[in-house]
């Protein structure tokens, strides 16, 4: 595989990636410690129990001050203290205890003759593979000096760190010890760059995966914003048809009656609705436009939008009320906060069930108004979360998803936000816009440039030979 350039992030990814297979590891090994810990003791108890000098006791005694000092500050003894333990690399100041610790428990258990010598080993290559390299060094040295250190004690006779119960058919020859020091130095050496090859090799596969993805990722953005762009270009070009075809429906329902005035009408509100979708669905594909932005009462603008709703409302017999506390003005793009307000309301008209309330709330809260519509209706469904606002997400049968990403996107846009929940008395949604008082961030606001969207109730639109073709069809057939 080709080997493909690591940027910071990929690098970070990395990171994040060794950190968490670390943690599920220490996670999974948590029990190895009721195994170990017996065989320690157990080790411990059987060298001092046979050769109990005052130098091993004072070695003992340090061992486990340096143990409990760790355990203080890595918080061992907790959940969250081994995740902080295994959040980052190791500093070489805070991986030099953990190597002496090693060493002295081999004076104290018999030096190069202490049955814990393979545990250097494991610390050489786990430091290397887990600790970072700065600190792999640290132990390495540490463990290097401790051994050669071993050594000497071991040939001056200052001490005889091998236990009683080990030199019963009497001490190796010094020779033996100096043989064994140049291989223990060996196989430290190897378990120690084995580590650190293996950390290289793993972070290399892992950064090269991470970067092909990044790359197929950006390939499958740039190949999603041209389709976006095309579909865009296809939804806008439908919108002057439709509009012919409303007005040509609308000259031939002059002198239709019976059925096909109903097919008439019938037809004209499947273009309503088709021009609804395409006029969402161009909202949401193109780019936001700039912001408009002036000081603005927003219990005003909710009024004027409740008396928008008015009709259909009252259709379903469902009952609307504003509430307003304090003041309420802000500084806001009228037409898209109008527009944020308009989707919520037809949403909580739609789910409220008949001779129901539609409470509507604005109020000032902090730096912040926040304006709440709240329905009695069923709710958002459990589960969903804030995929509800993904695009082409929806709970309507007839619904198309792209409303409330909408919205969510045009309040993020002045600096707010949109969520979505249950009524504090748990029966039915409520639907919460936040907007700042003092307006979007810095540089969001400018003069909005919208393109001029066609209506549909425009009969001119129609070509005038095919109106007064039809004009005279329908002359004819009245």
């Amino acid at each position: 595989m080709p080997d493909i350039p690591q940027s910071a992030e990929v690098a970070q990814g990395v990171d994040e990636i060794r950190r968490r297979a670390l943690l599920r590891l220490v996670h999974r090994f948590r029990v190895v410690k009721w195994v170990m810990a017996p065989m320690l003791f157990g080790v411990l108890a059987w060298i001092f129990t046979h050769d109990g000098a005052v130098w091993r006791w004072a070695g003992l005694a340090i061992w486990l001050g340096v143990a409990l000092a760790l355990g203080v500050r890595f918080g061992f003894g907790s959940r969250k203290g081994i995740e902080r333990f295994c959040e980052r690399d190791f500093h070489p100041f805070e991986a030099a205890p953990i190597a002496f610790m090693h060493v002295v428990l081999l004076v104290i258990t018999g030096g190069l003759a202490s049955p814990l010598l393979p545990v250097m080993f494991a610390a050489a290559h786990n430091s290397g593979l887990f600790g970072g390299p700065r600190a792999a060094r640290t132990v390495y040295a540490m463990q290097v000096v401790g051994l050669w250190l071993l050594l000497a004690i071991h040939l001056s006779g200052v001490i005889e760190m091998v236990p009683r119960a080990l030199i019963a058919t009497g001490l190796p020859s010094p020779t033996f010890f100096i043989v064994l020091a140049f291989v223990l130095t060996a196989a430290l050496t190897a378990a120690h760059l084995m580590g650190l090859r293996l950390r290289e090799a793993v972070d290399e596969q892992l950064g090269q995966a991470l970067s092909a993805r990044a790359a197929a990722l950006g390939n499958y953005r740039e190949r999603a914003d041209e389709l976006t762009t095309l579909s865009a270009e296809i939804a806008h070009e439908l919108k002057n048809p439709l509009a012919t075809v409303k007005g040509l429906a609308a000259l031939l329902g002059r002198g239709a009656e019976g059925k096909n005035a109903e097919r008439v009408a019938v037809l004209r509100r499947e273009v309503d609705r088709m021009q609804g979708i395409l006029d969402e669905f161009l909202n949401f594909s193109r780019p936001l436009a700039p912001l408009t932005v002036r000081r603005l009462d927003l219990g005003k603008l909710t009024r004027e939008v409740i008396d928008l709703h008015e009709g259909i409302a009252s259709e379903r017999r469902i009952a609307m009320t504003l509430e307003t506390e304090g003041h309420t003005s802000a500084v806001c793009d009228a037409r898209k906060v109008k527009q944020i307000l308009v989707n919520l309301l037809q949403n909580a008209l739609d789910a409220a069930d008949s001779e129901s309330n539609v409470d509507l709330v604005v109020r000032r809260i902090g730096h912040d108004v926040e304006i709440a519509v709240l329905d009695r209706g069923a709710g958002v469904p459990a589960g969903l979360g804030d995929r509800i606002f993904e695009a082409g997400m929806t709970t309507k049968p007839t619904g198309n998803g792209l409303g409330l990403p909408m919205a969510r996107s045009l309040a993020r846009q002045h600096g707010g936000d949109l969520q979505l929940g249950a009524r504090p008395d748990g029966r039915g949604c409520a639907a919460t816009v936040r907007l700042p008082v003092d307006g979007p961030p810095l540089g969001d606001a400018a003069q909005e440039q919208v393109e001029p969207t066609p209506s549909i109730d425009d009969l001119h639109e129609a070509p005038p030979s095919l109106v007064r073709e039809l004009d005279r069809a329908v002359g004819a057939t009245s």
